[in-house]
């Protein structure tokens, strides 16, 4: 191929790369949806396995977490960065966490904590906006529910002291039910018991059938009366 046919051949390369960027760049700029996200003026859609830094779940009946601070997580975490504290609180029944903080610059986010959680008040965040600039990177889950901790004490004191109640008084009912029926089969014990008394003391007057009359026995007929047999004198035979 000679100088001229070499231009030629890249002539025809550079159209056939101009063509394509010319279609890509129509489909983009006329037929394609937009692909960048205007960000932080727009927020992405996370997909439902999005992982992010583990939290403690507001429930939406007590309006707080469920913490009762049984340190299962704290144990399970393969890179120990979980350390909580708590305990019993005055009123209520229920342990609760006090301190629950989270190295987030050792935490692998592997979700054993999650599973580990009796009471299933773990779960990954959607923040995607978390950064840490230092390596003591500590963050206290329960802060977001101190303000609310001693409102939910109250409450709780309150139903745990209504529920006490009614199983108190659902024991007395069973009790006072308990006692009626052992009164009640004492009353019919006594009852069967007189009843027999008085039967055993009534009068047999029943009639009696008539007793049969007894046959006189036959007499026992008179004994035969023996002949005497006399005894017969034989001839002799004559002697010749």
């Amino acid at each position: 191929m000679g100088y001229f046919g070499k231009v030629l051949s890249g002539f025809g390369s550079l159209l056939t790369g101009m063509r394509i960027t010319f279609s890509q760049f129509a489909k983009t700029f006329f037929g394609r949806k937009n692909v960048t996200l205007q960000y932080p003026k727009e927020q992405p859609k996370l997909a439902p396995a999005f992982r992010s830094a583990i939290k403690l779940i507001r429930f939406e009946e007590t309006g707080t977490h469920d913490c009762v601070a049984c340190k299962a997580c704290e144990r399970i975490c393969p890179s120990y960065c979980i350390k909580l504290s708590g305990g019993k609180v005055e009123g209520i029944k229920k342990k609760r966490v006090a301190e629950f903080e989270m190295d987030f610059s050792l935490c692998s986010l592997c979700g054993l904590c999650i599973d580990a959680c009796p009471t299933d008040t773990l779960e990954y965040s959607k923040v995607y906006e978390e950064a840490g600039y230092n390596r003591d990177w500590r963050v206290d889950l329960v802060a977001e529910f101190r303000e609310y901790e001693a409102e939910f004490v109250e409450k709780q004191r309150v139903i745990e002291e209504k529920a006490a109640t009614a199983k108190k008084a659902k024991a007395e009912a069973a009790k006072k039910a308990k006692e009626a029926k052992k009164a009640k089969e004492a009353e019919k014990a006594k009852e069967a018991e007189a009843e027999a008394a008085d039967t055993a003391e009534k009068p047999d007057t029943a009639e009696k059938p008539p007793a049969l009359e007894a046959k006189p026995a036959k007499a026992d007929a008179p004994a035969k009366a023996e002949v005497p047999t006399a005894e017969v004198p034989t001839a002799e035979a004559p002697k010749s």
